[in-house]
C-alpha cells in the first residue's frame, strides 16, 4: 500500500474513532487524577496544581493534541474543591474543544486507615470545527488525488457551547504498619463522566449523544520500603465510551528520586494481537518534601504496535506538579492541622496523594 492509502486509511481510523467525540487518553491516573475523577479533591492533602499535555501520533497529518491543567485544594473543614482547564484538537478537521470545570467533593473518614470520597463536577464546554479542512471521499479520484468538490453540505453551525456534569467516588486505604516496616497502601475510584450534556453538542442531527457516556475505573497499591525510597506501585485504568473501551495495566518503579513506568494498553481485558494497542514507557522526577512543598516533571512515551504503528511514531506525553501545604500547617496557624494527625499515614514524598 501506498504512503498516501496508508494516510487515508489512519484517516478513517480517526474519524471513525472520534465520531462521537471520545475524550482524549492519557497514560496514566496518577499523573492526571483530577481529570479521571471528580472524587480526587476529597482524598488528596493539601493544594496541588498539575499540567499535562499530550501529542498523540505526532506523525501524521491528523495528530491529536490535548492539554489540561488541573488544581486541587482540601479545605480545613475537610471540603476538597478542584478546577480544570482542558482543550484538545482532534483530526484534520481541526475539531476542538477547550472546556473548563469546577469540581466539588466530600471525604468520609471511615477509620484511621480508611477514607472514602464523593465527588461532583460541573464543566462548561465550547467546542469548534474548521469546516473548510474538512475532506470528504467523494473529492478523490482514484489516480490524481483531491481533485473534485464535495456534494456535502456544509452546515452553517460552526460553534457549540455545551453543559456537562459528573459524578465519582474513591476511597483511600492503608495497612497498620509501624514506623520502621514496609509501607503499604492504595486507592480505587470509579467515576461517570458526562452525565448529562446540556443543551447539546452536536454539528449533525439530535440523534446521535455527542459527548457519550464514560465510565472510568481505576485503582493502585503502593508496596515501599521502610525508608520509603524504593518500591513499586502496580496500577489500572479502564474506561469505556461509546463503543470505545481501554484497559491500562502499568507499573511505577520508584528509586528515588527518580521513578520509571512501564506498561501496556489493549481494548479489552482480553490480550490478544487483535486486541492489543501500545506499551507505554515512562520516566520522571519527584524532589524531596521541603517546607511542606514538593515538585514532580514526568514523560511517557506509547509505543503503538496496533495496524497503526508505521508511521505514526507513537504518542508524547508531558506531566508536571507542585504541591503545597501537604500536611496542612498554614491552615493552621503554623501547627499540623488537627485534621491530618489521625489522617491515613501514607507517603507523601512521591506525590500519589491519589
Amino acid at each position: 500500500m501506498s504512503i498516501k492509502g496508508i494516510w487515508i486509511l489512519i484517516f478513517t481510523s480517526l474519524m471513525g474513532y472520534h465520531s462521537f467525540a471520545q475524550d482524549p487518553l492519557f497514560s496514566s491516573t496518577l499523573d492526571n487524577p483530577l481529570y479521571y475523577n471528580p472524587a480526587t479533591p476529597g482524598i488528596i492533602r493539601g493544594h496541588e496544581y498539575r499540567l499535562n499535555y499530550r501529542e498523540q501520533w505526532p506523525g501524521i497529518p491528523a495528530a491529536l493534541r490535548a492539554f489540561n491543567f488541573t488544581s486541587t485544594h482540601q479545605l480545613r473543614n475537610a471540603v476538597g474543591l478542584g478546577f480544570m482547564v482542558m482543550s484538545n484538537v482532534e483530526g484534520e478537521s481541526r475539531l476542538r474543544t477547550d472546556k473548563v470545570e469546577a469540581t466539588i467533593a466530600f471525604p468520609i473518614k471511615i477509620s484511621r486507615y480508611l477514607k472514602i470520597s464523593g465527588g461532583v463536577n460541573a464543566g462548561f464546554g465550547q467546542k469548534t470545527i474548521d469546516w473548510s479542512s474538512v475532506e470528504f471521499d467523494d473529492q478523490f479520484d482514484k489516480y490524481y488525488g483531491k481533485i473534485y468538490p464535495t456534494n456535502f453540505a456544509f452546515p452553517d453551525e460552526f460553534q457549540r457551547n455545551y453543559g456537562d456534569l459528573s459524578l465519582g467516588i474513591a476511597a483511600k486505604g492503608a495497612l497498620p504498619r509501624g514506623k520502621n516496616e514496609a509501607q503499604i497502601f492504595g486507592s480505587l475510584g470509579l467515576a461517570m463522566k458526562h452525565i448529562t450534556v446540556f443543551p447539546t453538542a452536536n454539528f449533525i442531527g439530535s440523534d446521535i449523544r455527542a459527548v457519550p457516556l464514560k465510565y472510568v475505573v481505576h485503582g493502585n497499591i503502593w508496596f515501599l520500603d521502610k525508608t520509603l525510597k524504593r518500591g513499586i506501585a502496580p496500577n489500572f485504568n479502564f474506561e469505556n465510551q461509546a463503543a470505545m473501551s481501554t484497559f491500562n495495566l502499568s507499573a511505577r518503579v520508584v528509586l528515588k528520586p527518580v521513578y520509571f513506568n512501564i506498561g501496556i494498553r489493549n481494548r479489552t481485558f482480553k490480550f490478544n494481537p487483535e486486541e492489543f494497542d501500545s506499551f507505554i514507557f515512562g520516566v520522571g522526577y519527584t524532589s524531596d518534601v521541603v517546607n511542606n512543598n514538593q515538585t514532580s516533571i514526568g514523560y511517557n512515551y506509547d509505543f503503538t504496535t496496533s495496524k497503526l504503528l508505521g508511521g505514526t511514531y507513537g504518542s508524547h506525553e508531558l506531566s508536571m506538579s507542585y504541591s503545597f501545604d501537604i500536611d496542612g500547617r498554614r491552615q493552621a496557624g503554623g501547627r499540623k492541622g488537627s485534621r491530618y494527625r489521625n489522617d491515613i499515614q501514607c507517603p507523601m514524598d512521591f506525590g500519589i496523594r491519589f
